[in-house]
């Protein structure tokens, strides 16, 4: 098995958008291939020829229903992208064929290790930027290439990998444009299995592929900001140390790739929790380090045990091994137990109140305030915590316990309140520390005119205490 393919561990990826575009044995590749397209970010596929690069990345245009130009960079003229300049109106204008790129959508660059210099010079600002000629364009949304493994420039054989005449190291700025980079596994690395059903004809339907391709890519989007608002911290102390070992290891990263990596480990995360619904956490960091690093792209494959120490020497130290406070804190998905964790004295300060302030917030108001009664006593004792931990539940707590509300209105569309004042407040008891923090939360929603059932404040309060204040942790 090649250095750069390892089989995907944990739970198997359960979508199977790839087999059903033709390729067979692509199953870990998936989500990263899927990130790109979620991200629209530039994806490079590196592999022998006849692995199929070029097919998979047609097919996936076809079956995104997109625009799609396909462009053989061996043969390449910047004229082909631009279309050939006249003057007019002492200016310059392109005249447009179909095979220009101003109105693509996508657009693949084969062979671009091949690309005349000149050439690939002018490809940066279309693969990093969308932009040829200083011109945006705006339809552009996907941007792939595809090449032959280049010669190593570290001079290392290992008998297997062809030798591509023509096939040049791609420049280190170019690649390093590329948000992913995918190794294409070759026939020999595919299981037998697999093998069987290459060497099979088959059929597709980019009508059959679409609806579930574009689902699992729309609720990807969705997840990103999720997953960066709740793991965008840890992703970052993964990169920073990731890069610590690269460069020790010889193959440094620049500011770019370490933030681009940052950016791949959530874009993975998003598409594997859209795909299969099943969290593998640590699969998904290593998954997204596998095809964040250029260094193939240039003739210095990293070789896969190495990458694996480091990934394993990171994950370590980020505090990501079973057990460790982030590890805890990332799989925790319940508010409540989040901020169990930061008040837990296991996390760094500026970590803790981080990750305590996001999970508070996240709370709807009526919980939030009943919340906030329960953890205040607690919370206020704390020495380590900065500020902007206590700040929004002291507010909060303030609010509550200092409003006075004279008069409750009772009119249309308002019959709800009746309920509470006549039935549901006369029976609370409050003698107990339960019932006067309810009575003053529901007294101020009232008064602020916000909906809610009694009931539903007694259970908040009831969750609440069973996170925040575990034996040992009594109010004050």
């Amino acid at each position: 098995m090649s250095d750069q393919v390892a089989p995907r561990k944990g739970r198997p990826n359960r979508s199977r958008i790839l087999r059903a575009l033709g390729p067979a044995g692509w199953d870990a590749l998936e989500p990263v291939i899927l990130a790109a397209l979620a991200t629209e970010t530039p994806l490079l596929l590196i592999g022998p020829h006849g692995s199929g690069k070029t097919m998979l990345l047609n097919r996936l245009a076809e079956a995104l229903g997109l625009s799609h130009r396909h462009y053989n960079a061996s043969i390449l003229s910047f004229d082909d992208l631009v279309g050939f300049p006249v003057p007019k109106d002492g200016g310059v204008v392109y005249l447009q064929t179909p095979a220009t790129v101003w109105e693509a959508e996508s657009v693949l660059i084969d062979e671009i290790s091949r690309c005349r210099p000149e050439v690939q010079n002018k490809l940066f600002p279309l693969v990093h930027e969308r932009v040829v000629q200083g011109m945006p364009l705006p339809k552009l949304r996907h941007r792939w290439a595809a090449m032959n493994p280049p010669a190593s420039l570290d001079g290392a054989e290992d008998g297997k990998t062809p030798e591509y005449a023509g096939t040049e190291p791609l420049d280190v700025a170019l690649a390093d444009r590329f948000a992913f980079i995918v190794h294409a596994p070759s026939l020999s690395e595919l299981s037998i299995a697999d093998q069987r059903v290459v060497l099979r004809a088959s059929s597709w339907r980019p009508e059959e592929v679409r609806p579930e391709l574009l689902g699992i890519l729309e609720r990807a989007r969705e997840a990103i900001s999720d997953v960066e608002k709740d793991e965008g911290y840890v992703a970052a102390e993964y990169a920073i140390l990731i890069a610590s070992q690269m460069e020790a290891a010889g193959h440094p990263l620049s500011t770019r790739r370490a933030v681009q990596l940052a950016r791949n480990v959530a874009a993975v995360r998003a598409v594997s929790l859209a795909a299969s619904g099943e969290d593998d956490t640590e699969g998904d960091f290593l998954t997204a380090l596998r095809s964040s690093l250029p260094d193939a792209a240039w003739g210095r494959r990293i070789p896969y045990p190495k990458l694996v120490g480091a990934h394993r020497s990171a994950w370590g130290a980020a505090g990501l091994a079973e057990g460790a406070p982030r590890r805890r804190l990332l799989n925790a998905k319940n508010p409540l137990a989040r901020m169990a964790i930061a008040m837990d004295g296991t996390l760094p300060a500026h970590e803790a109140a981080g990750a305590f302030v996001d999970a508070y917030s996240s709370l709807p108001l009526t919980e939030r305030l009943v919340t906030a009664a329960v953890v205040m006593p607690a919370l206020s004792r704390m020495r380590d915590l900065p500020a902007a931990a206590l700040e929004p539940v002291a507010t909060d707590w303030a609010a509550v316990a200092g409003g006075r509300i004279e008069n409750v209105e009772i009119g249309p569309g308002t019959a709800w309140k009746r309920k509470i004042l006549s039935s549901d407040l006369p029976r609370i008891n409050t003698k107990t520390e339960k019932g006067r923090s309810i009575s003053a939360v529901a007294m101020t929603l009232l008064g602020r005119g916000q909906t809610f059932e009694m009931a539903a404040l007694e259970a908040a309060w009831d969750r609440a205490v069973e996170f925040l204040r575990p034996p040992g942790r009594a109010a004050a």
